[in-house]
């Protein structure tokens, strides 16, 4: 094998294991949203990504942080939208806005 070779496997398998990371961050958040709704007795809508990026250096070498967004309804008839912020698989924020009841 040459060295090529060697730096186009990294880059595949690199590349793999992002869209693994990113795949269980997705199903994390989605879990979370989940039983956010069901504990506080609202109507779960979806839940999509907005954001990802990579930080280095914060108690890690490097962290996945995510932020999605999701979607939900306290009377049935209007929906509201949440926020969420994961860190590799790791809650770190959730927050909502004023929704009705």
């Amino acid at each position: 094998m040459q060295v090529l070779d060697i730096l186009i496997l990294a880059l595949i398998l690199a590349v793999c294991m992002q869209f693994w990371q990113l795949r269980k961050q997705a199903e994390q958040a989605l879990l979370i949203a989940q039983n956010y709704c069901e504990k506080n007795n609202l109507q779960f809508i979806s839940c999509a990504r907005s954001t990802t990026k990579l930080c280095f250096f914060k108690q890690q070498f490097a962290v996945w942080q995510s932020q999605y967004i999701f979607e939900f309804s306290g009377n049935g008839e209007d929906k509201a939208q949440g926020h969420l912020t994961i860190e590799n698989q790791r809650l770190i924020d959730i927050s909502c806005d004023a929704y009705r009841i």
